[in-house]
């Protein structure tokens, strides 16, 4: 593309962008102008889809920008933005092979995509040399313009400081006084900061930049475990060797102590767990943060071990083996984690961050198993990078095309029987949710007397007393939900059809029937 076409290009994707987002809750605008934008780039010839990242990322971004019209949920928003801008870096760079290193290249690209901009002023020239005779004209202009301007200011100040010479300013004056008046009272700020943050968007999706050294790191980059020879011998052979004994105390000892954990858990978790009426809020941090340590520490050590030659020593059987019981018994840590991440579930319902541990946990055991490839075929640290960065995208991306909100307050009131209903966090839920929040009175009281007992009968220091000054009362939550359906239903007719989105139209639908019935 050229230059000059690419920055009438970039304004009118600006004015595109003003026109969509003027004003305007996210909801069908975002689908229009990246439908606008993807047409754009298909019909100049940039969507090529060749590589598998290409077609990877297009896929994910296609799937988040849907998920965002169905759910309209900040979750679908942040991780479709998080994609769209990481297939700005595979579009410049398509045969980088690590989406870490894509990821680099995008935001590189935040500081490029100026230079590009600009890039194109020394090209222009020749035409600049032919235009230079209509430029001294204006520059001979521009003499006489900015005196002009300080006269009018004085003749102003003037005019202010003595009415009977104001009188004649204004005679003289008064029709440009009338045009800026006009003009600053119905110019739109507002409409000019979105244009111009549309202009400073579509600068980093239009006027892209390769980071050529970046570039050439990741292409020179190995999936294997290269050798580096050591021309001495016999003191590389005793390094490796001594390097071998410390790995096999030091798994051979981290397992033991990692066994014995195990089995405690897999006894105190997996077989016996009794639940007593306890907060499990410690319960599964624990577990977790246990995890997280054991996790990394587990990674960061057998990475140490095998970053060099001890890769290719021979008889290094024994330490391999060790590391693969080592990374299995973090496998098991983290089932004992999701374990204690499900009790949380049954007994207390669902909640955000206990659906995001779910999502983490499996993340993890995929790392644990690349850590696994990464010994067992002396792979490089390249390698596994590269294959967590694809599941991580995938994972993130599975993650956000579901309505979590809706999820979570249909299932925790469909276990009143049989776990806590947090109702002052059921109150905080989107919109969307609202027809499942949108409980009865009496069967909101009904949950809150069964939780009283029910926690009284595990702990009788939880007096009713005590239980509401921790808890909202059934009134107050009926209050609430009332309050939001109303704002709810007064914002939805404000809205314009660029706002529209499926989840909030089902909501408003939904708490249509539901009054009809009433």
């Amino acid at each position: 593309m050229k230059q000059s076409n690419s920055v009438r290009v970039l304004f009118v994707f600006a004015i595109i962008f003003a026109f969509l987002f003027h004003q305007q809750a996210l909801g069908l605008n975002l689908v229009i102008f990246e439908a606008i934008l993807f047409g754009w780039f298909a019909f100049s010839g940039q969507l090529l889809l060749k590589t598998f990242y290409e077609r990877l990322v297009f896929a994910c971004t296609l799937a988040t920008l849907s998920f965002t019209i169905l759910h309209h949920s900040i979750w679908s928003y942040v991780i479709h933005f998080s994609v769209l801008f990481l297939y700005i870096g595979v579009m410049i760079a398509p045969r980088m092979r690590s989406l870490l290193n894509v990821l680099g290249m995008s935001f590189s690209n935040i500081f490029l995509s100026y230079s590009q901009l600009f890039s194109g002023q020394e090209e222009q020239q020749v035409v600049r040399q032919k235009e230079s005779k209509r430029k001294f004209q204006f520059k001979r202009l521009r003499f006489y313009i900015i005196p002009v301007a300080i006269i009018i200011l004085f003749a102003t100040l003037y005019g202010f400081a003595n009415p009977e010479f104001g009188a004649y300013v204004d005679v003289v004056l008064g029709e440009l006084y009338q045009g800026l008046i006009y003009l600053f009272k119905n110019i739109d700020f507002f409409w000019i900061l979105t244009f111009l943050l549309g202009l400073i968007v579509s600068i980093f999706l239009l006027m892209r930049k390769k980071n050529e050294v970046l570039e050439e790191r990741d292409l020179a980059a190995s999936d294997d475990k290269i050798r580096v020879r050591n021309h001495r011998k016999i003191s590389s052979m005793t390094g490796l060797k001594n390097e071998y004994r410390v790995g096999i105390f030091l798994f051979g000892s981290l397992n033991v102590l990692l066994l014995l954990m195990n089995i405690m858990d897999i006894d105190r978790v997996w077989l016996n767990f009794e639940f007593e009426g306890q907060f499990l809020r410690q319960f599964v941090h624990y577990g977790t943060i246990v995890l997280i340590v054991a996790i990394m520490l587990s990674i960061v050590l057998v990475l140490t071990f095998f970053r060099g030659n001890l890769n290719f020593y021979k008889k290094n059987i024994w330490l391999k083996r060790l590391c693969y019981l080592w990374l299995g018994q973090n496998a098991i840590l983290a089932i004992s984690a999701a374990i204690r991440n499900l009790y949380y579930i049954e007994y207390y319902s669902l909640a955000h961050k206990r659906i995001a541990v779910m999502f983490f946990i499996i993340l993890v055991l995929y790392g644990l198993f690349s850590v696994f490839i990464k010994i067992r075929d002396t792979r490089s640290n390249f390698y596994m990078l590269r294959k967590n960065a694809v599941a991580w995208l995938i994972v993130l991306t599975v993650s956000s095309g579901f309505n979590w909100d809706r999820i979570i307050a249909k299932y925790n009131f469909s276990r009143e029987d049989g776990a806590f209903v947090h109702l002052n966090f059921l109150s905080t839920l989107s919109d969307s949710a609202l027809p499942h929040l949108d409980q009865p009175l009496d069967k909101v009281t009904a949950i809150d007397q069964k939780q009283v007992r029910w926690f009284g009968s595990f702990d009788s220091s939880i007096s009713s007393r005590r239980y509401r000054n921790l808890y909202m009362s059934p009134e107050e939550y009926s209050m609430m939900i009332a309050y939001r359906k109303a704002a709810f239903k007064w914002k939805w007719k404000k809205k314009s059809w660029l706002e529209w989105n499926y989840a909030e139209w089902k909501a408003n639908e939904e708490l249509g029937i539901v009054n009809d019935e009433l």
